[in-house]
């Protein structure tokens, strides 16, 4: 046929007898086009070529009828020899054209031909190099954004606090500019929180200097006040100093006169003679406020002798010498006799916490300065009679006292050390130091942490620790502090330590800290509307309206009550802390006076309240007024920390002896490690919802004292979803005989 050809042949046998062959010939152009039919879209789209080539490296068929019978081991040596030994496989390599081209083969295993697949590799890979370029693309963009973002950062945020870091180095320094000063004040116009921590700053420079200048003139007055070591020329320099320091005209010393055995003015200034010598107090006098103060030990202040109730016994006195305002602060000295400043001003309300503060540093170094007086016009004789009583004095210290000779020996313990060791300070004498310790700090779980603090100040590498020690009441915080004894010739003798319980000090400056940060801000803001206001309607060069008038009046009265009633919860904490709390007990109406609470709630909780209040409820004995103030109290607090739509309900159970009231929310709950601590004065809990609403801590403080003082119980009862304050009181307080005609009388109304 003179045309390329691919010819079959098979014998023929009938048993082993040859009888010929069958033979056919297959027209290679056709097994092209049927190739090429199969392939063409394929072609087209992707450029794809499909080669058949026989064991001899021929090309039997072809999309290219003229490319039939070349010799395709010639054009593709390596690639024709794999798939002619029968291997398949994939290879990159360039065609005739030299164009880069990915050639996919297989082997037809049967007439030992293979089938070659080629397209170029342009086509095979386009869709990874489209991705590739992509992620290229997206690194690039990202990379841009993260250099926009951390340049604005630079600018924004770090190089500022950069110059904050500098600012705070500077701060408190004497003599030194605070560089940056320019920028922190175009920094403090920001509104974002850089402007915010600007401005802060500024406040706390400003506090830092106030407090170092206070702390330069109370150093001042105390050189002033130890520069005498006579009695009563000391006595007169303290009220000097407290007129210069505090500003205060009208002062005196009240002191034990021993052989009256009544306290008595030893010294006095701006006070008229009359008063003065009239000042005489026996020690016995509940109503004396300078008594209390030397009793408690603690500074006790009347913002106002003219509204104070405990004052009122001596107000007609205030009144006569012209004074408003009255404090007592003991002077705690050892040897001295027992005295106290008391000072007087004119005006109300005007002996703020850091006036305050500062009133007690100086009486302290006051005491001092009278303590030294006091040993000084001391004789031989007595000081002789102070040593030989000087190891019952330190028997009866609140303090552990250790003494150690120079081998590390126990030499003497007093009562507070042995009975922390729980064994007698003679069996101890001669024990190893560190022996005692461990017996008293083998009970608490940080036991190796507490030893490990100790040994650091049995060996002078601390001079004072902080430990917790377990003493049968519960975990105790003390502070162990140690000292060395030298000769008058400064030669060692032996080293000890002093164990002072501090537990109730640290509870006192954390309710201090709590007291300055949310009195002071509770203050303020109703001391700020009313002097606005105020300042608005004295304007002269505006005339306003009378509805104007009345509103701003409104707000002023409302925030003056605001006021009045801080005030008074700090008062009713005062009384109950004092003991001094006094109930007005007289048959009252449940009902009404769970209403008026309600009324007087504020924020008032509306128709968000559910009441759920027997029929028959009792009339009981019961200081009305106070009941107020607790369902007020309960009824603010789920009304403040609710959602504005969730129900607020007040039930009342009735019991054989007692009635028990339920004030419930759904609002955020409180921890069950927190039930008893907010009963605690000042204590809030510590969340973004407590900080942004407005309270000092007292509410449930001082509804715990009322309820304690009726002979009842408060407690917070556990919930799933929100809180549940309840309290009981007695029925036993209600008239007997009585109770059928109140609940007449009840359900007449």
């Amino acid at each position: 046929t003179e045309q390329p050809v691919a010819t079959a042949v098979k014998p023929i046998w009938n048993g082993d007898t040859f009888l010929g062959v069958v033979a056919t010939n297959i027209k290679l152009q056709s097994l092209s086009l049927t190739l090429n039919s199969i392939a063409s879209q394929q072609q087209e789209i992707t450029g794809l070529q499909v080669v058949i080539i026989d064991s001899g490296g021929k090309v039997i068929a072809s999309p290219d009828p003229e490319f039939l019978l070349t010799d395709y081991l010639r054009l593709q040596n390596d690639l024709t020899s794999e798939v002619l030994i029968g291997n398949s496989g994939n290879q990159i390599i360039e065609n005739p054209d030299g164009v880069e081209t990915l050639y996919s083969y297989v082997p037809v295993p049967s007439p030992g031909w293979g089938v070659v697949v080629s397209r170029p590799t342009s086509i095979a890979f386009a869709t990874p190099a489209s991705f590739h370029r992509g992620v290229l693309v997206m690194i690039g963009v990202f990379s841009a954004i993260g250099i926009f973002f951390w340049i604005v950062l630079t600018v924004r945020v770090i190089s500022p606090l950069e110059k904050l870091a500098a600012y705070s180095h500077s701060v408190g320094q004497k003599d030194q500019q605070i560089a940056g000063g320019d920028l922190l004040d175009s920094l403090s116009s920001r509104p974002d929180q850089i402007g915010h921590l600007v401005r802060s700053f500024r406040r706390m420079e400003q506090a830092i200097k106030e407090r170092l200048k206070e702390l330069a003139t109370l150093l001042e007055t105390s050189q002033a006040v130890v520069s005498s070591l006579d009695s009563q020329v000391v006595l007169e320099r303290i009220l000097e100093q407290v007129e210069k320091l505090l500003g205060i005209k009208k002062s005196a010393i009240i002191a034990l006169d021993e052989q009256q055995g009544i306290f008595v003015a030893k010294a006095s200034r701006g006070l008229s003679s009359r008063y003065a010598d009239g000042l005489m107090i026996r020690p016995d006098e509940s109503t004396s406020v300078t008594m209390r103060a030397m009793r408690t030990g603690e500074p006790i202040i009347i913002q106002d002798t003219q509204t104070d109730p405990s004052f009122e016994v001596y107000r007609p006195r205030a009144v006569a010498e012209g004074y408003r305002a009255f404090a007592a602060i003991p002077l705690k000295t050892l040897h001295a006799k027992p005295a106290a400043l008391v000072l007087y001003s004119p005006e109300a309300n005007v002996f703020t916490d850091n006036y305050i503060d500062l009133l007690v540093n100086f009486a302290n170094q006051a005491a001092m300065a009278i303590e030294n007086a006091e040993l000084f016009s001391k004789s031989d004789a007595r000081l002789q009679e102070q040593t030989r009583r000087l190891e019952a004095l330190i028997q009866s210290l609140d303090v552990g006292l250790v003494l150690e000779d120079l081998d590390g020996n126990v030499l003497y313990v007093n009562r507070i050390v042995s009975d922390l060791v729980n064994m007698p300070g003679e069996q101890l004498t001669g024990w190893p130091v560190k022996s005692v310790y461990e017996r008293i700090l083998k009970r608490p779980k940080d036991h190796q942490n507490n030893l490990d603090l100790v040994k650091d100040l049995l060996e002078d590498t601390a001079q004072e620790v902080t430990l917790s020690i377990e003493n049968g009441a519960g975990p105790r915080i003390y502070r162990l502090t140690g000292f060395t004894v030298n000769d008058s010739a400064g030669m060692l003798l032996g080293r000890g330590q002093i164990l002072q319980d501090i537990t109730q000090a640290h509870e006192l400056d954390r309710m201090k800290s709590s007291l300055i940060a949310t009195v002071s801000h509770e203050l303020r803001t109703p001391l700020a509307a009313i002097k606005g206001y105020a300042t608005t309607l004295l304007a002269d060069d505006v005339d306003w309206e009378q509805k104007a008038q009345n509103e701003f009046i409104q707000i002023i009265s409302e925030e003056t009550d605001r006021l009045s009633e801080l005030v008074n919860n700090l008062l009713d904490m005062s009384r109950i802390e004092a003991g001094n709390l006094v109930l007005t007990k007289r048959y009252c109406d449940l009902r009404e006076v769970i209403q008026r609470g309600v009324s007087r709630a504020y924020p008032n909780p509306g128709e968000r309240l559910v009441w759920d209040l027997p029929e028959d409820l009792p009339t009981i004995e019961a200081d009305a007024q106070r009941l107020e103030v607790v369902i007020r109290n309960l009824v603010e607090n789920a009304a403040k920390y609710a959602d504005n739509d969730l129900p607020i309900t007040l039930s009342v159970e009735l019991n054989e002896d007692q009635m028990i009231v339920r004030v419930e929310d759904l609002g955020p709950g409180i921890p069950e490690s927190s039930t008893k601590q907010v009963f605690e004065s000042f204590y809030r809990m510590e969340s973004g919802l407590t900080r942004r609403t407005p309270g000092v801590g007292l509410g449930l403080a001082i509804s715990k004292g009322f309820i304690a003082a009726h002979d009842g119980e408060i407690w917070v009862e556990p919930r799933v979803r929100g809180v549940c304050v309840a309290f009981s009181l007695p029925l036993s307080n209600s008239p007997l005989g009585d109770q059928d005609e109140g609940r007449n009388l009840q359900r007449s109304r």
